[in-house]
């Protein structure tokens, strides 16, 4: 098992693109002005080759596939889940905001068990049940785009609680995105021709 703070996790293409996405999300939180500023700049040093590939992940992110409602206790997602604690962040999760960090830093539980236990396991078992709770199993097989960029934005909102190392929650992120997704998107052409269409994915 890779650590997620490994060197060669931390100079992957998917570290890099994680990097980018967190940045887009955290950017799209601040004033416009102050967003109009850190493009400009970005755009005159030459800031990331993978602006435009994070910019379509945002838009999948953003185009209705990530549903506010909770888990019920009896699907077949919380079954797999199977851990309480797992479905309450999970639906945590979905719901992002600002209000995210407050919520979970105010449930002790939440928070003690998010400190204690924080790995690649835990962000594993997250992750796997954040994206089922959005794309069924059996739509998995073709639906790969959207899965990865579930994959990005629970990074980005798991990274947004403060409670670890920023890259420990983004090395898990390429982790996870090199186990699960990597070869799907070398057969694509790489990270900007998989993502270059909108045409629904064939497999």
């Amino acid at each position: 098992m890779m650590d997620g703070d490994s060197p060669l996790i931390s100079c992957s293409d998917e570290y890099r693109l994680i990097k980018t996405y967190c940045q887009k999300r955290k950017k799209s939180n601040t004033s416009l002005m102050q967003s109009a500023c850190m493009y400009r700049l970005e755009a005159q040093i030459g800031y990331d080759q993978f602006d435009n590939v994070a910019e379509k992940l945002s838009q999948i992110a953003d185009s209705g596939l990530i549903f506010d409602e909770g888990l019920e206790p009896d699907s077949p997602v919380a079954r797999e889940a199977n851990s309480d604690v797992i479905v309450k962040l999970v639906d945590l999760l979905k719901k992002s905001g600002d209000e995210l960090n407050e919520t979970i830093c105010s449930n002790q539980e939440l928070l003690g068990y998010l400190k204690k236990t924080f790995s690649y396991d835990l962000f594993k078992k997250l992750t796997q049940t954040f994206i089922t709770s959005s794309v069924p199993e059996f739509l998995q097989a073709r639906k790969k785009r959207e899965q990865i960029a579930l994959t990005f934005e629970v990074t980005s909102r798991l990274k947004a609680l403060d409670l670890h190392p920023m890259n420990i929650v983004m090395g898990y992120g390429a982790q996870y995105l090199q186990e699960n997704f990597t070869p799907w998107v070398k057969q694509h052409g790489g990270w900007e021709k998989a993502f270059d269409d909108d045409d629904e994915e064939v497999h």
